[in-house]
């Protein structure tokens, strides 16, 4: 068991890593910013290291036993869990980006969903990975 949990802790980690650096990377490349998303982090070991310790912690939400042979569905479900999260509660009272992040852009609702979802996606196609090694 405890395996498991830190299989899904490093899961959500690398999840949160390649959301983090996307996140970052379509930001300082104008795109996001251009769609109606105005984040554009600073790419800084506090800032990605805080994203990826967050995000170790929401990966304990892939031992929730659904979808068990289709893990990009499952990512992609699973994502939107860290995106409510984010758009209800850390974009409006933790950034103070307002309803739904909308201070930050008419498209942060979809882009934050996105982000969630390459998380999602991430965490459980390394963990699939994993189960195909074992």
């Amino acid at each position: 068991m405890i395996k498991t949990v830190v299989m899904v802790l490093v899961a959500g980690a690398l999840g949160g890593l390649s959301s983090g650096i996307l996140v970052w990377g379509l930001g300082a490349m104008g795109v996001t910013p251009a769609l109606g998303f105005n984040m554009v982090p600073e790419f800084s070991m506090g800032w990605i290291s805080r994203r990826v310790a967050a995000s170790a912690v929401w990966g304990l939400v892939f031992l929730i036993p659904i979808y068990r042979g289709a893990p990009v569905l499952k990512g992609a479900v699973l994502g939107i869990l860290p995106w409510l999260s984010s758009i209800f509660y850390m974009l409006p009272y933790g950034k103070g980006a307002g309803f739904l992040g909308l201070d930050l852009g008419w498209g942060t609702p979809l882009w934050t969903l996105f982000f969630g979802v390459v998380w999602g996606v991430t965490g459980t196609l390394f963990l699939a990975r994993l189960a195909r090694q074992a």
